[in-house]
């Protein structure tokens, strides 16, 4: 398909639904997809489309990394030519097209501009299905293959001696925490080219029809009639449920290495829903009983209007409706299905 304005609007609201409390800014992620169609055609495929076009060239994994609190976070659009060309000085297979690291509000649309600026498709087979706050989640499961990743990354502000480049090459861990360090140097953010990948590997370890999910989830959700109407529209599209309605209570948000870490309660008729976050939400709990735990989605609405919340923007005061679908009914990819990947939010006891 050729995106145009109104599935964009579709692959909008079905990806901040499936972020979970993250995956950027939804202001930022719809203004890069109509600049990019006013660059070129951006066109998405499966990857049984790719194979039969193109089955010799490298997939190339196009994401933001940072802060969603962050006042400072800033990476232009001229920086995706740049993080192409510093990816290609120490890759020399020739790019077959682009995927993004996961589907959240902005993240659904980092690759539309190189897309659209070469010509070439992207894939309907993202690293993950959701968003997820490590870079090491959304490695297509390179993180297990013992083999070093190549990864460039840029952005910030030059008037403010902020913009940061970097190329680097390792292991998936160790050049995921130095893109996180640039994106701290960087005042918060910055846009990466990283991971390329052949088609057949590209086949067996992403998150196929992820995009395809998003797109029919976005469009019953915004043309429903109501605000209840949009939340049992996604209820039924994830086989999901309510864990609660209320009002939100005792926020907390702490940013540490580019990465958004908070709590905060939902008052209910018996006891308060607890939730916790990592850019993402990461648990929900009801005294000791744990009522959905990443990978998980578990999603905030304010109530009356059916306006879908970030973590980075939960305020006290907002009456908000939690929804929560099993990790079963997401597509996930094997950065999400490799548990040692979990270890960091273990440690950070976040999770």
């Amino acid at each position: 398909m050729i995106f145009d304005k109104e599935s964009i609007k579709d692959l909008l609201i079905g990806s901040l639904l499936l972020g979970g409390g993250g995956g950027g800014c939804p202001k930022e992620g719809e203004e890069r997809a109509l600049s990019a169609l006013k660059l070129g055609n951006v066109e998405l495929i499966t990857i049984e489309e790719l194979k039969k076009r193109n089955n010799e060239g490298c997939i190339v994994t196009i994401s933001g990394v940072g802060s969603p609190a962050s006042d400072t976070a800033y990476y232009s659009d001229d920086v995706y030519p740049r993080i192409l060309e510093l990816l290609g000085s120490r890759s020399d297979t020739p790019i077959a097209g682009f995927i993004s690291c996961e589907l959240g509000a902005s993240s659904s649309f980092e690759p539309f501009i190189p897309a659209a600026l070469s010509g070439l498709p992207i894939i309907d087979a993202p690293c993950d299905g959701r968003a997820h706050p490590l870079g090491i989640m959304g490695s297509l499961g390179l993180e297990s293959s013992g083999l070093p990743v190549i990864q460039a990354a840029a952005g910030g502000r030059p008037e403010d001696q902020t913009y940061t480049e970097l190329t680097v090459k390792g292991s998936v861990e160790n050049t995921a925490a130095l893109v996180r360090n640039a994106a701290h140097l960087a005042g918060g953010a910055v846009a990466v080219a990283r991971n390329p990948v052949s088609v057949p590997y590209l086949e067996t370890h992403a998150a196929a029809g992820a995009y395809a999910q998003a797109l029919q989830l976005g469009h019953a959700y915004r043309t429903a009639a109501t605000p209840a109407q949009s939340i049992e529209a996604a209820l039924e599209q994830l086989n999901g449920r309510i864990l609660c309605t209320g009002t939100v209570e005792n926020c907390t948000l702490e940013t540490r290495n580019a990465l958004d870490y908070g709590t905060f309660q939902i008052s209910t008729p018996a006891s308060p829903c607890r939730i916790g976050f990592c850019n993402e939400y990461m648990y929900a709990a009801i005294g000791e009983e744990r009522l959905a735990t990443f990978p998980d989605l578990i999603t905030t609405i304010e109530t009356k209007t059916s306006r879908i919340i970030a973590s980075a923007d939960i305020k006290d005061g907002m009456e908000i409706t939690v929804i929560s679908a099993p990790k079963s009914q997401i597509k996930l990819g094997a950065g999400l299905l490799n548990p040692e990947n979990y270890r960091i939010l273990e440690e950070e006891s976040c999770i």
